[in-house]
């Protein structure tokens, strides 16, 4: 009977129709935005991590010195005779509102030989270099750049770490970590295999720690990758987790053995695995 229907009515009705369309559009259009907010904001947002303590501990130790623990340090070359083996050649902090922040304290081994000179022009060309390119850039993305260190003797043995932060615009903040241990009799690196011999670690058992802690922490990353969370994640069968690849060790204190996978010196993420052998 549409046909004897009053113009009127019909003009209502399809007002209507068309209302009912567009409100049905707009709530398709907010469910689908909604839905892309929240697959973002997983894709972006950093999860909150408790850290594991061996990591909150390992963190602490880092307070720009040169501990010596009572260990008698043998009479050395230095380049400057009133400094001691390790202290903070460089010391800059900065803020350019919308540019850049660094807060950076750079260490000197003062020794005079070819080992130590060819550390120090190492963390030089890493960790200096960085804070010039900061200041000299051009870039509109803010960055943040801090880098700190801490130094152990323990017997003949100088172990220096030095780490550093990264956040640059909205990618992902770094956590990176350098070490280097050094014989101060021999003025010569070491490597991990003569670390475990001088600790008398027995190889298997520190790889099985290795794996534990790893796997462990693996699981957890799964987890909130498994959420939609973009985390770090591990490779377990990557060789960098074979004991005699190690290269990333710190003889701390009280000649505690820190093993290290510090995972931003070669991505953007600040996670850690750390592995403290005592």
């Amino acid at each position: 009977m549409l046909n004897n229907m009053p113009v009127n009515d019909m003009k209502e009705n399809s007002k209507r129709k068309i209302m009912f369309i567009i409100i049905g559009i707009i709530c398709i259009i907010s469910i689908i935005l909604a839905i892309v907010y929240q697959v973002s904001q997983l894709e972006t947002a950093t999860p909150e991590i408790k850290e594991e303590k061996d990591i909150i501990d390992f963190k602490t130790i880092f307070n720009n010195e040169l501990n010596e623990q009572g260990y008698p340090i043998k009479a050395l070359q230095k380049f400057y005779d009133d400094k001691k083996i390790v202290y903070t050649i460089n010391e800059q902090k900065e803020k350019v509102d919308g540019k850049y922040e660094i807060d950076v304290k750079l260490p000197l081994i003062n020794i005079n030989n070819q080992t130590a000179i060819t550390i120090d022009k190492e963390i030089e060309s890493i960790f200096l270099e960085k804070v010039n390119n900061i200041k000299e850039s051009e870039q509109a993305e803010e960055v943040i750049y801090t880098v700190e260190y801490t130094a152990y003797v323990n017997e003949n043995i100088l172990s220096l770490a030095i780490k550093s932060t990264l956040k640059e615009g909205i990618k992902a903040q770094r956590v990176i970590i350098k070490t280097y241990t050094y014989n101060i009799t021999t003025n010569e690196l070491i490597d991990i295999d003569e670390m475990l011999s001088i600790k008398k670690l027995n190889k298997s058992a520190v790889q099985g720690e290795i794996n534990k802690v790893v796997s462990e922490n693996a699981k957890q990353a799964q987890s909130l990758i498994d959420l939609g969370y973009k985390v770090y994640e591990r490779n377990l069968t990557d060789e960098m987790y074979k004991i005699e690849k190690v290269t990333n060790f710190f003889y701390g204190p009280n000649g505690a053995l820190y093993i290290i996978y510090a995972y931003g010196n070669n991505s953007y993420t600040s996670e850690l695995d750390i592995i403290p052998i005592k």
